[in-house]
């Protein structure tokens, strides 16, 4: 079976529920949204798609691992995926009120274009899971910073503390422009 679904295909499980064990190559569509993406393994998605009477209901288990460089480094990173994604579809004949979708206590959305496709909903979850730093397990434990000819780069507590320091000197520039004007503040 398919992670994407037509809903003809829907309507005719629509007493029964699906069962789903299936590897997924995600790679090249999450490349156009992840644009750093460096390498990503073949997800494994287990989990059941069943019908609740208002829409169908996706329980899914997703694992596998990304690359993605590191945010400090560039250097390649692996991070693991191990989602859980509940998501409630509906057609959008049956789509719920306003005041119906505030009292859910889960995400609905709406099947376009007459198509379920679990794999959308895979990626989106794999994007909102990665963090907004990324380490290498060498940058973590030694807190390597890199470095080259004349620059290097600082923690922002470092930075914090060298820009407090220089707050404190008086900028020899503006000391000479002071002593400019001497003549007209007699």
């Amino acid at each position: 079976m398919s992670l994407k679904l037509t809903s003809e295909q829907l309507l005719r499980l629509q007493h029964e529920t699906l069962h789903l064990d299936e590897q997924a190559d995600l790679f090249d569509s999450l490349k156009k949204r992840l644009p750093d993406l460096i390498s990503s393994t073949s997800l494994h998605v287990v989990g059941t798609l069943r019908n609740d009477g208002l829409g169908w209901v996706s329980d899914l288990k997703v694992t596998g691992t990304i690359t993605l460089p590191s945010t400090r480094s560039l250097a390649p990173v692996e991070l693991p995926v191990d989602l859980n994604i509940e998501e409630l579809y509906v057609l959008p004949a049956d789509l719920p009120s306003q005041d119906e979708l505030e009292e859910m206590d889960q995400t609905v959305i709406t099947i376009e274009d007459d198509l379920l496709n679990l794999e959308v909903a895979i990626e989106d979850h794999i994007i909102l899971m990665i963090p907004t730093q990324i380490f290498s397990e060498d940058e973590i434990a030694n807190q390597t910073m890199p470095a080259g000819e004349g620059w290097t780069v600082i923690s922002e507590d470092q930075f914090a503390k060298v820009a407090e320091e220089n707050a404190e000197q008086p900028n020899p520039e503006f000391a000479k422009l002071k002593d400019l004007f001497k003549d007209e503040d007699e």
